[in-house]
């Protein structure tokens, strides 16, 4: 059912809580893409910025123009009918990687604040997502879903305690891996991979939207919202993080109040889940269609598993930058198909 958005901000809202993740909400993402680059991480959050607000809003306005004949195969429309076609294979196998890296993270976080097995964190979870795919517990996804303005705002509290408790300084000693070989290029890849599975979501987003202009300015302000929080987060690990850690913002948490690490710990596996469980629908239609994939999430969730054994911060650094490199093509698509659209449309 076509969900209506008479306010801006709940698309904006509905933007934000798509692209949050476990990397995201953990500080890897924040660490290898903004942080380990110093004060220039700075200019990398500002190119994400721009490439996020423009392709929120662009693609949402398009959904909303075209809401009425939405395509089943938005690749192909803005790519052309191959490589439209290579993308949307090369989708699901991203998606696959990120649910991978969701489980990962749960095992990363259960491991480091309660020391529990990392095996155990990254079962449990993958027990939820098989069993809400098999029950058909799409609702329950759905409820929790709501977690991401919560953390958003756990992380914007995190950020500007820790700032307002050790000052602002920029610590130059970072030794995590980087995404990207500088730090306007990560800037790009930040974006790119973010974009590069949510051509479809943005669609169907902006096709539920009160006017083009709500769609538009939706897409903007999630955009530019969303990499505000990334700011106050870099700021913050830039000022009081541990690289020690892989789950940093447990860390700056735990050192603000330990109820609030406890709290947050709980909200970012609400968290994972609620993007971990959509992810595999999503792979399992892909692949089957409107058939039963039961086996085929079984499969799935096996090798999500024990893949999720390697490190959480390795697996951020090498699925997430990949990933970016092969959106960064899909940018280019977007760029000439709204220059034609916009020439095709004048009188």
């Amino acid at each position: 059912m076509q969900q209506k958005y008479n306010s801006v901000w709940g698309m904006a809202g509905a933007y934000i809580a798509f692209i949050i993740g476990s990397g995201f909400a953990s500080g890897q993402e924040i660490i290898q893409f903004y942080a380990t680059y110093g004060i220039k991480g700075l200019g990398a959050i500002a190119v994400s910025a721009a490439l996020l607000a423009w392709v929120g809003g662009s693609i949402m306005a398009t959904g909303y123009r075209m809401r009425q004949s939405l395509p089943d195969q938005p690749y192909r429309l803005f790519c052309g009918k191959i490589l439209g076609t290579i993308y949307e294979w090369l989708t699901s196998i991203y998606l696959f990687g990120a649910l991978v890296v969701m489980l990962s993270g749960a095992g990363a976080a259960l491991q480091e604040y309660y020391g529990l097995p990392h095996l155990w964190g990254s079962l449990l979870m993958t027990i939820l997502v098989f069993v809400t795919y098999v029950g058909g517990f799409r609702r329950l996804a759905d409820i929790v879903s709501h977690i991401g303005p919560v953390i958003i705002a756990f992380a914007l509290a995190i950020s500007i305690g820790t700032i307002l408790r050790t000052g602002i300084h920029f610590n130059t000693a970072l030794t995590a891996q980087q995404a990207a070989p500088n730090w306007w290029s990560s800037g790009i890849l930040y974006a790119a991979y973010n974009v590069f599975g949510s051509i479809p979501f943005l669609m169907a987003l902006g096709s539920g939207a009160s006017s083009r202009k709500n769609a538009s300015a939706g897409g903007v302000i999630g955009g530019l919202v969303l990499m505000g929080t990334v700011l106050c987060m870099d700021l913050a690990l830039l000022n009081g993080g541990d690289m020690r850690y892989t789950v940093p913002t447990l860390q700056l948490a735990h050192e603000l109040a330990p109820w609030m690490g406890m709290l947050y710990s709980l909200v970012l596996l609400c968290g994972i889940y609620s993007t971990a469980a959509p992810m595999l629908w999503t792979v399992c239609g892909n692949v089957m269609g409107q058939k039963n994939g039961r086996s085929l999430a079984a499969v799935l969730s096996a090798a999500a598993l024990a893949l999720a054994q390697m490190p959480f911060d390795r697996l951020v650094a090498l699925i997430y930058p990949c990933t970016g490199y092969m959106g960064v093509l899909l940018l280019v698509c977007l760029a000439i198909w709204r220059v034609r659209e916009k020439k095709e449309r004048q009188p």
